[in-house]
């Protein structure tokens, strides 16, 4: 009998730890739990109020957000509005999730569920098209060239420490770049470029060429010529050099602007291909061979950017489209690569999980699906045979997400000893 209780106890002696264990990492930190229940025992308004300002000057010393597990997070606003919501990532900027608030306090407060590596941004507002505040109780704002978001990074999210001087909402500068304009051309107007090259640039080497579309944006929102050349000095790419192309009107309702260019504009294409390469050819010493060529951007550029190497292969061999705009004129580019032959190109095509209604105020209603049509544009890819790369990341439509991610795709395609396999 002994020999039979005695691995029972033991049992149960282990299973209670692992319980406790458990209990633990579910709940993380109880800090708000505890406050909730001490203010049910305060009655006064005013000693509730007190209380609730001793708890934010607690929480700002110690951790904020409040991940009370690591799918479960508590932010908080304090002010004097009748009433306050979160609107951004989450509610896919369409809606706003309306905070609580603590009876007899001006603090509000809101449980979200989220992805444990989620990352998502946000603001404060009373209504859709009010005014929008960012968290004061967290450092963390990301830029866009419209107005500055607060960053929630859940548990499991991975930063990248190439960013930590950013965190703040610093831009990026010009430092890195050199200035040059392409004069007027297939294009009836001029564009500004801007090129970085590697240290020790040597005109005796055919060097590979990366070129981003909304150029200025991925320089101060994306920090790109930084990213490139820490990389490079870590040795986790090889030397390349990257051009910057920037759209006219840039952040402006003018006409010829992002748009007129990225929605599969044939002329621009050419622009592209045909006067901004040899441009650069001219100037720096720049591969000859397509595989070394790479397009890159995001949203209406991430469509042009895996258009490009697909209309013009002989001359760009890779293409990356950052949450593509792949659902533009009822999946035009998706069908072109469904009933064409197969081109000789890579592509890396990624997405957020939160891009289910991109530009909800002024996309066609059944084009803000980004999600899906990143996944149809999967699917397609998939059919034809072609060597892509496909991912899903737990964000938005973001340069938060954009930045860390093309980072993945310059050591896949430019890293040294990188073994390459088709999806």
């Amino acid at each position: 009998m002994r020999r039979i209780i005695l691995p029972l106890l033991l049992v149960f002696f282990l299973g209670g730890i692992l319980m406790n264990c458990e209990n633990q990492d579910n709940l993380q930190n109880r800090a708000f739990i505890e406050f909730q229940k001490k203010m049910e025992t305060i009655k006064n308004d005013i000693d509730r109020q007190a209380e609730a300002d001793k708890f934010i000057q607690k929480i700002k010393k110690t951790e904020y957000p409040i991940f009370e597990d690591d799918t479960t997070v508590v932010l908080l606003f304090q002010g004097k509005n009748e009433k306050i919501g979160i609107i951004g990532d989450m509610s896919q900027w369409t809606e706003i999730f309306p905070m609580e608030k603590v009876r007899g306090t001006n603090l509000f407060y809101k449980r979200l569920n989220l992805e444990s590596d989620a990352r998502m941004e946000y603001c404060f507002s009373e209504s859709i098209g009010g005014w929008l505040l960012t968290d004061s109780l967290t450092p963390n704002l990301v830029l866009n060239g419209l107005w500055p978001s607060s960053e929630l990074a859940m548990p499991k999210y991975e930063r990248h420490p190439y960013f930590d001087e950013y965190l703040s909402g610093k831009k990026g500068d010009f430092s890195l770049v050199k200035e040059y304009e392409i004069p007027a051309g297939i294009l009836p107007y001029p564009h500004k470029i801007f090129v970085y090259t590697p240290p020790e640039y040597n005109k005796a080497v055919k060097y590979p060429v990366v070129c981003f579309q909304d150029g200025m944006c991925y320089i101060e929102f994306a920090m790109m010529p930084l990213v490139i050349d820490k990389l490079i000095k870590a040795g986790e790419i090889e030397p390349i050099i990257a051009v910057f192309v920037t759209p006219p009107n840039r952040h402006k309702s003018g006409s010829p602007n992002r748009s007129t260019e990225y929605g599969l504009n044939e002329d621009y294409v050419k622009f592209f291909a045909d006067e901004m390469i040899p441009f650069i050819g001219e100037k720096y010493s720049i591969s000859d061979n397509p595989k070394s060529r790479m397009v890159l951007g995001d949203s209406y550029g991430g469509l042009i950017s895996v258009a490009i190497p697909f209309l013009r292969p002989d001359v760009f061999g890779i293409g990356y489209g950052q949450s593509g705009y792949h659902s533009l004129m009822k999946d035009k580019l998706i069908k072109m690569i469904l009933k064409s032959e197969k081109k000789d190109i890579r592509l890396w095509v990624d997405v957020g999980t939160y891009e289910r209604s991109v530009g909800a105020s002024f996309l066609p209603k059944d084009e803000t699906d980004f999600l899906m049509a990143n996944r149809r544009m999967r699917d397609v890819l998939k059919q034809k045979g072609y060597d892509f790369v496909y991912h899903e990341y737990h964000e938005g439509h973001t340069w938060g997400n954009w930045r860390r991610h093309a980072i993945d795709a310059l050591k896949y395609y430019f890293g040294k000893n990188v073994q390459h396999e088709s999806e």
